[in-house]
């Protein structure tokens, strides 16, 4: 069964100079005094619509000729054999801001505040790859050494696991479900990934 993990979106902290690099500003290290207003709007809507939760479990994994093999699934390809071969475990997780954020990102820009929802829509990319690395961090206090975390899409990690990790963690149970055909997820600002344990 997989274990929930959760933190407050006041926690949350994102660095100026990589919010700045995330929304256009790259190389000055900080937002603009011009954008300021709107970036404080913009953060003070992220706090209110954030439900930032992960869940994850860990499996047992067995190497194969060309990959793993996670609770019945092989995964094949460089990048599942380069970071997973040789783990004893590995841990599949999803995590993601919810399903009102996306919706407050699309209501922003119906309305045609733009730079609003430019703005919250990068503010959403920091916040849950912030929750992420939380969960990477918490895990491997846990468990110890670990692989890089890996996610599809990535390299030749194909994007169609993103339905059996749903499927595999019951994604939704935090609301994640992905397209049948394209394989992206929804809500958009949700990462899947794979950590795997020596």
């Amino acid at each position: 069964m997989s274990e929930t993990f959760k933190v407050d979106p006041k926690d949350i902290e994102v660095p100026e100079r990589v919010l700045a690099a995330r929304l256009g500003f790259k190389g000055l290290g900080k937002i603009p005094d011009d954008f300021k207003e709107s970036l404080e709007k913009a953060y003070s809507i992220a706090l209110r619509v954030a439900r930032p939760v992960a869940i994850y479990e860990t499996f047992p994994s067995k190497d194969r000729d060309d990959g793993v093999e996670i609770n019945g699934k092989f995964i094949s390809g460089k990048l599942a054999k380069s970071q997973l071969s040789g783990s004893r475990k590995v841990t599949v997780l999803l995590a993601t801001l919810g399903k009102d954020f996306d919706e407050k990102i699309e209501e922003l820009h119906r309305k045609g505040e733009e730079l609003l929802s430019f703005f919250l829509d990068g503010i959403g990319s920091e916040m849950v790859e912030y929750l992420a690395r939380k969960l990477d961090s918490f895990l491997r206090e846990k468990y110890g050494q670990g692989s890089a975390r890996i996610s599809p899409g990535y390299v030749d990690l194909q994007l169609s696991l993103n339905a059996w990790i749903i499927d595999t963690l019951k994604g939704s149970r935090i609301e994640v479900t992905c397209d049948p055909q394209t394989h992206i997820m929804k809500p958009r600002k949700t990462i899947s990934a794979l950590i795997g344990w020596k």
